[in-house]
């Protein structure tokens, strides 16, 4: 069955680049082009695609009110294609995210000829069509500050049952690490450290955003550093992220299975630690990386939990670990926050 596409391009020679494109792909049919926001989301309301391609800078409705609109009143997979999320644009790139675009891909600089990334726009098309997108209340595009917001606490001390927290995700990741962060309470008790698949160069903005969603501070592992409670801790840009004899130790080795970060290069990490409780959750991503590393955390007694099918974005990595047995406990994205800190705090 073809994947059926709408695009919502304002240049008139990159529509016709991609109607030359996708003649020649024979599993995916375009229902129809539009020139801006507005009559894309007109022919939204008409059709039924699988998936919408959408630039940004356009007349009458740009492409983050259409995302919003279209996320709120009819949600699909948005892609949005664009020659302003290129790695100087790391702001549009997360406000996009944010809006509910679920993946973004830099249009070529040359003239924005998008035969140039034919075979990626098809891989990511066939990736999305199978995504499952739910309505996205409407809210200002502009991120509240945290200060605004109402930050979980904890209110009386505990016993910790878990030294570390870690985190793994691939695609998806981004929009739901930003949900888990805003249940994180401003006093957590033991530190979180997270590996996020990532283009390189975006790491910088990717922890920017996230400061926002917590009162934690977000921030990059060093070399030789002791995690500590209060931070959430990333491995800077294509590094992986390593835990050895207590300590952050990022690593430039060779990609594991393609990545560099690399979830299982983390989570195998942690196992060589001696006396160290781990609870080890696994989001939304494409592919298997994360679920060998899970496995061996659970199998060394430690707490996985993995993110359910209904609420991933790319129901890939938490698929291999759920068959392979790395979950204690499988939990819709909602619940993953709540969860981290009754877990952690008991409350």
């Amino acid at each position: 069955m073809k994947t059926k596409i709408i695009i919502i391009e304002d240049n008139v020679l990159i529509q016709s680049a991609y109607k030359k494109l996708f003649a020649t792909v024979s599993d995916i049919e375009i229902l129809g082009i539009a020139s801006n926001g507005k009559e894309g989301f007109d022919l939204l309301m008409k059709s039924d695609p699988d998936v919408i391609l959408c630039d940004l800078n356009m007349p009458i409705m740009d492409g983050f009110e259409f995302t919003q609109k279209a996320m709120a009143e009819k949600p699909k997979p948005i892609l949005i294609v664009s020659d302003l999320v290129q790695k100087e644009d790391q702001d549009n790139v997360f406000k996009a995210l944010q809006l509910g675009a679920i993946d973004v891909l830099p249009k070529p600089r040359l003239a924005g000829d998008v035969s140039i990334i034919a075979a990626e726009l098809a891989r990511r098309i066939k990736i999305l069509k199978g995504v499952i997108v739910f309505k996205k209340v409407k809210r200002d595009v502009n991120t509240i500050p945290t200060a605004e917001k109402t930050i979980p606490h904890i209110t009386s001390p505990i016993e910790k049952p878990f030294d570390l927290v870690a985190i793994g995700a691939s695609t998806g990741g981004p929009q739901a690490y930003q949900q888990i962060f805003e249940s994180i309470p401003a006093n957590f008790p033991i530190p979180i450290a997270c590996v996020q698949h990532i283009s390189p160069g975006f790491s910088e903005s990717l922890l920017a955003w996230l400061s926002h969603a917590t009162p934690c501070n977000v921030k990059f592992a060093e070399d030789g550093e002791t995690p500590k409670a209060g931070s959430i801790y990333f491995p800077n840009n294509d590094q992986h992220l390593a835990l050895r004899g207590g300590l952050f130790r990022p690593s430039t080795e060779s990609p594991v299975r393609g990545h560099r970060p690399s979830v299982d290069f983390f989570f195998e990490s942690l196992t060589t630690n001696k006396n160290i409780r781990i609870l080890a959750i696994l989001l939304t991503g494409m592919g298997d990386d994360g679920a060998r590393g899970l496995k061996s955390i659970k199998d060394s007694g430690g707490y996985t939990i993995v993110q359910d099918e209904t609420s991933s974005i790319v129901y890939g990595m938490p698929r291999v670990a759920t068959e392979m047995g790395a979950a204690s406990e499988i939990l819709s994205l909602e619940k993953i926050g709540p969860k981290i800190v009754q877990l952690v705090t008991g409350t």
